[in-house]
């Protein structure tokens, strides 16, 4: 186990951060602050949990490899990650996506593509993401996006296709997500 604010704000550190594969929780805060890593970040098969804020404000990071088989990714745990230049790619085990946990990590690019498995996206999940570059893919399995659970991911391109499952879009889901530039096709299934 990496403790409840292990590394908090142990912004000193350079080069690469690696967590060995006999590792199952990383605690709350683990590594928030801690802005000098570079290279990846790998989180092994062996994680089973990651706690809230673990690699918030982590700003050099430039690429996320998500081995592990969480249910949640959790709130602000990658919040500020600013640094990443690579695909973002949630496992298939993640059911729930936590408010803010990729709050304004605005480095990934590609596109977005959110598992089958994934019910819920909560509020400001991918707020100021600004740098995807390819579609958003949102799941079947997807019952409800959250209050600006998308706001300002201003460069997503093709088409929108909300799925029959989605049942809410909350308020600002999907501001300034302009570049959007094919079909918009929405829930049969929407309530609000």
């Amino acid at each position: 186990e990496i403790y409840d604010s292990e590394y908090y704000n142990c912004d000193k550190f350079t080069g690469p951060l690696e967590i060995p594969d006999t590792i199952t929780k990383i605690g709350k805060y683990a590594f928030f602050g801690c802005s000098n890593f570079d290279e990846s970040l790998v989180i092994p098969f062996s994680v089973t949990t990651i706690g809230e804020y673990a690699f918030a404000n982590c700003f050099k990071f430039t690429s996320l490899v998500i081995n592990a088989p969480i249910t949640i990714i959790p709130e602000y745990a990658f919040a500020n990650c600013s640094g990443f230049t690579g695909s973002l790619i949630i496992p298939n085990s993640v059911e729930t996506i936590a408010k803010k946990a990729f709050y304004c990590s605005s480095g990934f690019n590609g596109l977005l593509n959110i598992p089958n498995s994934v019910k819920s996206i909560e509020k400001y999940a991918f707020f100021g993401c600004s740098k995807f570059t390819g579609s958003l893919n949102i799941p079947n399995s997807l019952i409800g996006i959250k209050d600006f659970s998308f706001y300002g991911c201003e460069s997503f391109s093709g088409s929108l296709y909300i799925p029959n499952s989605v049942k809410t879009i909350g308020y600002n889901a999907f501001y300034n997500c302009y570049g959007f530039n094919g079909s918009l096709i929405i829930s049969k299934s929407l309530m609000s």
